[in-house]
């Protein structure tokens, strides 16, 4: 990538030549030493560098790195973490990431898989040997040599949140440091404990990616591949059968269940060369049964409890068997659970625990203070639905079967005017308009139902965006419009104010979710453009002047904006505008016919997906070429914003059912039976929703007129 006007020239002596990439805690260049040595220079972000934690984090990083350089990392030539911008410089490994490379040519092949196992775990063990813990082995951090006779030869880079093992260096509170779906379990629950385990765990999660393209635990956000993780199997897919076994048991929800990376390594190296056309790539795995054959203990193993199972599984894939665990002390095996005392068929689809179709009319019952009635607002988590109204506070229901787990009633006080939000979910956190019906906002545990922590009103509009609630702290006024609101965000389990600032917007929400901790800030009427803030501080941290014109800011993803521009404030819109919020480069993209965007688009990679109400159809724009690529059947009738899940489109009809489309195309793939007998229902009653349809597993969560409801996905 070439440089930026903003990027140095030179760092530490090294002059820089082109960016490489850019990571959650800084920019990696491609420099040259004084005698001409390629190098690869990593710059923390200049929001970081002001930052302790992070200066002793990428000390860390300098150590961990200098530790384990060897055969497969990148060793480490030179380093000033004292710098303005601390800096460390590493060998450059030329190549492709294993991402860029299953991206571009698909899944790797048995001989590439196998090698790139072993190497992986050759590589794990010296980290492990040397005491550290990587904790984010993911596929962006696997590279793939290129040239000099080591063509697809692994290296491990990115220590930037590894630690010594035995390190009382300890992750803040609160904060989850890795890459969801590559994470274990204990990085999520107990983040300040964790060993080389979750570096196996990452392993076998990294081999499933490098098979089958796809994470084990895939999901279309970090919170539900999180959620993956801790509660559901993982997803072998076309895992070739040899690894099957021995990659179920690094997927294990236990740490002590899991091999050790030598142990991998032995395991991997032992696999055959080639696999024979007999043996199927993606058939189930091996199961615990009856029958066990004894084999002569393995010398000089751990005995940690069961590691006896381990070996027994592992034995089953290096000979072939099939229904048979070899070797197998049933004595001193634990209890039966996934990934312990056997290895589970992995196609059954992820649903809860009990869960059938239902649906939840929510009716309205003034004698059952349960009721949510008309006018409930209902938000699909994979936690459950939670529900509010004016007259219920907050309810979850369950995931599994509809009915309510619990409520939280609202005031009976009477007030002149009162608001109603939908409910904000945020790791598990819930936020509703205050049961006291002062419109404050109160904050639930999404699990337990208890209240964590009350903001008093009246107080508007409210956000979960880029890790924290934000908060507008004033009533919108038209005067305000000129002289500015005050806005402060909040930490999401404690109420902790993070800071406060007064901005002058014509938006009553001008803030935008943005990467790596960022807020985008819409401040046009003022005199700040489209702002860059750092979500945790309030600072600002930069600002582009927005194209002229009345022009909506309907979304910004990935760092770029986008504007919808009205006609004669109708609503209605032929033109967006789509500007790169780091540069401020705009271009413009005319549709071929007007739409009626009122809700913010969905934009995934070079693709648009607007909902137009006004024709109850879903617009599919490349926003590389700026044309179309298709539109649905006005017969079709399209009745909610979509979502993208699993590769496909997923959106609401009339009559409460769901559609999958391909979104290449538009094709329809299949789609639900109706959740509610809608028919003799009035046009008015089946109003379109502004809730796109949620994919938690293999199961489906709407919110409709008539009510909420869940369906199986379709096939």
């Amino acid at each position: 990538m070439t440089l930026r006007e903003d990027d140095p020239r030179t760092v530490g002596g090294y002059r820089i030549e082109a960016r490489i990439g850019t990571g959650g805690m800084g920019v990696v260049y491609l420099g040259r030493s004084v005698s001409g040595r390629a190098v690869a220079v990593k710059v923390v972000h200049a929001k970081y560098a002001e930052n302790d934690e992070f200066r002793s984090r990428f000390r860390q990083e300098i150590a961990a790195a200098r530790r384990v350089s060897g055969a497969f990392t990148a060793p480490v030539l030179d380093a000033d973490p004292d710098a303005e911008r601390p800096w460390m410089a590493t060998a450059y490994v030329p190549g492709h990431t294993l991402a860029e490379r299953v991206t571009e040519e698909g899944p790797l092949d048995w001989p590439s898989l196998r090698r790139l196992g072993t190497e992986l775990a050759e590589a794990l063990r010296e980290i492990h040997r040397a005491d550290v813990v990587h904790r984010d082995l993911k596929p962006g951090n696997v590279l793939l040599l290129e040239g000099g006779g080591e063509d697809g030869a692994v290296r491990v880079i990115d220590f930037g949140i590894s630690r010594a093992a035995s390190s009382d260096v300890r992750t803040q509170t609160g904060i989850v440091m890795g890459s969801p779906p590559f994470m274990a379990p204990e990085q999520f629950s107990s983040p300040r404990d964790v060993g080389p385990a979750v570096d196996v765990f990452s392993l076998g999660a990294v081999l499933v990616y490098a098979a089958t393209g796809r994470s084990p635990f895939e999901a279309e956000n970090a919170y539900l591949a999180a959620y993956n993780t801790v509660h559901s199997e993982p997803e072998l897919g076309r895992l070739p059968q040899p690894l099957r076994p021995l990659v179920s048991l690094c997927l294990a929800k236990e740490p002590t269940a899991r091999p050790t990376s030598a142990e991998v390594l032995e395991t991997l190296a032992a696999l055959p060369e080639e696999v024979t056309d007999g043996e199927p790539q993606g058939s189930p795995a091996p199961v615990v049964t009856e029958t066990v054959t004894t084999l002569p203990p393995v010398a000089g193993k751990s005995g940690r409890r069961g590691k006896k199972v381990w070996f027994a599984v592992a034995g089953a894939a290096l000979l072939g068997l099939a229904g048979t665990v070899v070797g197998v002390n049933l004595d001193d095996a634990p209890a039966a659970s996934p990934g312990r005392a056997g290895v589970r068929a992995t196609g059954t689809p992820a649903v809860p625990a009990g869960w059938k179709p239902w649906h939840n009319a929510l009716a309205s019952d003034k004698d059952d203070p349960k009721s949510m009635g008309m006018g409930s607002a209902c938000t699909p988590d994979a936690l459950g639905v939670f529900c509010s109204s004016p007259t219920v506070a907050l309810q979850r229901l369950s995931p599994a079967t509809g009915q309510v787990d619990w409520t939280k009633p609202m005031s009976d006080k009477q007030v002149s005017g009162f608001s109603l939000s939908e409910p904000v979910v945020l790791d598990g956190v819930v936020y509703v308009n205050s049961a006291d019906r002062n419109e404050g906002v109160d904050a639930f545990d999404g699990r337990t139902g208890k209240r964590l922590w009350h903001l008093n009103g009246p107080v508007g509009e409210f956000d979960a965006l880029s890790g924290v609630l934000l908060v507008r702290l004033d009533k919108l006024t038209l005067q305000e419009a000129d002289d500015g609101a005050s806005y402060a965000a909040y930490e999401p389990r404690t109420g902790k104010e993070l800071w406060r600032r007064k901005l002058v917007s014509k938006s009553a929400q001008p803030f935008y979710e943005g990467s790596d901790g960022v807020l985008y800030a819409d401040l046009r009427g003022g005199s700040g453009g489209i702002a860059r803030i750092d979500a945790r501080s309030g600072r600002t941290l930069g600002a582009v002047t927005p194209p002229k014109g009345d022009l909506w800011l309907a979304t910004v993803h990935d760092s770029t904006a986008y504007y919808a521009r009205w006609e004669d404030n109708t609503g209605v819109s032929a033109a967006f505008f789509i500007q790169d919020l780091t540069s401020g480069k705009t271009r413009r993209i005319d549709f071929p016919w007007s739409v009626e965007p009122e809700a913010p688009p969905l934009v995934r990679g070079d693709t648009m997906y607007i909902f137009d109400y006004g024709n109850e159809t879903l617009l599919a724009l490349d926003l590389k070429r700026g044309k179309p690529l298709w539109t649905s059947s006005r017969d079709l009738r399209v009745f909610s914003e979509p979502s993208l899940h699993d590769g496909r489109l997923y959106v609401n009809l009339p009559d409460t059912s769901v559609i999958a489309l391909d979104p290449r195309t538009g094709k329809e793939i299949g789609r639900t039976a109706p959740s509610f007998d809608t028919e003799g229902t009035s046009f008015e009653e089946l109003s379109p929703s502004g809730t796109p349809p949620l994919l938690v597993g293999r199961v489906l969560y709407g919110v409709s007129g008539p009510g909420v409801f869940s369906v199986a996905d379709v096939t």
